[in-house]
Parts: structure tokens; sequence; C-alpha cells
């Protein structure tokens, strides 16, 4: 716009000198070329008026905890695998307790750090929950897998120590419902402490003084 405003350069100066392509002062007299053209130009340039800035990036605000939240979700499923590849190793399955709290603890840690958001209590319980729920889906297929090949002979075993159990394998329902009812209770105990654990762990960043 400056540049539409500046008209053409002189040919002559007023010394009467002939002027050189693009020089701004005259080489005989010294004087400036495009004064009086400079002065024009500022003169009609508004310089109260400020500059245009673009408006800043507006941050998305961030995803709640959940299964919509593909962080959580991969947080979650990399601390269940944790937890799947821990119980496997003999000694340390025992105490798997132990291991579910810290999934949850460690989902919260995680999440902050790939993230740098702080949980609150509530959103690290949500997180804790759905490290449980993926750690009892590894469970459940990883047993499922081991009672194709070993069933039989444990099932034989556990008739074995337990008469009473020859009776129940007789009727199909109530074996189904004894399944269900172990299924629902360890399910329930998985996920509460993997909520537990991420629960603390949020509590734990808040008063490490780590949150945002």
């Amino acid at each position: 716009m400056i540049e539409a405003l500046i008209p053409e350069k002189p040919e002559y100066c007023t010394c009467g000198a002939t002027l050189v392509e693009n020089a701004r002062f005259c080489h005989r007299c010294g004087r400036p070329v495009y004064e009086t053209n400079l002065t024009e130009v500022a003169d009609s340039v508004d310089l109260d008026t400020p500059p245009l800035i673009p408006p800043a990036a507006i941050r998305p605000a961030p995803l709640p905890v959940g299964f919509g939240n593909p962080i959580a979700v991969r947080v979650a499923f990399l601390m269940s695998l944790a937890i799947i590849v821990i119980q496997l190793i003999p000694g340390l399955n025992l105490l798997f307790v132990v291991w579910w709290l810290a999934a949850g603890w460690c989902a919260v840690l995680l999440y902050r750090r790939l993230t740098g958001l702080a949980l609150s209590v509530k959103a690290g319980a949500r997180l804790g929950s759905i490290t449980g729920i993926l750690t009892f889906v590894s469970m459940a297929v990883i047993s499922s897998f081991s009672l194709l090949f070993t069933g039989k002979e444990l099932f034989d075993q556990m008739i074995k120590q337990n008469p009473q159990l020859s009776e129940i394998a007789k009727e199909p329902a109530s074996l189904a419902a004894a399944m269900l009812m172990v299924l629902v209770i360890i399910f329930a105990i998985v996920v509460g402490t993997c909520a537990a654990g991420g629960a603390l762990g949020a509590k734990f960043v808040s008063r490490s003084g780590t949150a945002n």
C-alpha cells in the first residue's frame, strides 16, 4: 500500500543534476530525492491505528477421560498388558491385588506425562476403571485359551478335591450361574482395585504440585 502512495522518482534534482537510478540523494548537492514524497506518505498513513494482529489459535478443550479419549484408552491398554505380563511371572502373580492397584496409579502418571494434564480424583478413578476393564478382558482371553488345552484336566482335579462339584456339573444351568457369579466377582474386584489406584494416583499428583 505504501509503494502505491509513493510517486515516481524525478529524473532531475532541483540543482539541475541528472539523478542516478535508484539513488536516494543527489550526487552533486546531496539533497534527498524522496524528502517531499516520504513526508506526504507519512502524512497519509494513520500512525495511531494499531496494526491488525491475527487472533491466537484457540486451544480445544481436552477430551474427558473415557473410551472416547484415545490417549486414555491407549494408556489403559498399555497398563493392562503390563499387568498381564507380571501375572505370568511365578511368584509375582501372588501379589495380583498390588499390581492392579499399581496399574491404576501408573495409568494416571503416564496420562499426565503424555498430555501435561493433571486429572481430578474422579477422572483418575475413571482412567483406573478403564484399565481394570481392559485387564479383566485380557485375563478372560488368556484364561479361555488355557481352558481349551487344560480345562478338562483342571476340572477333573477340582472334582476330586471337592466331590460336590460333580453334582453341580450335572446341572448346566447351575454351572453356568456359578461361573457367571465368579466372573462378576472377579470383574468387580479388578475394576474396583484399578479405579482405587487411579484415584490415589490423581490425588498424589495434585498434592505434589504438578497440577496445571
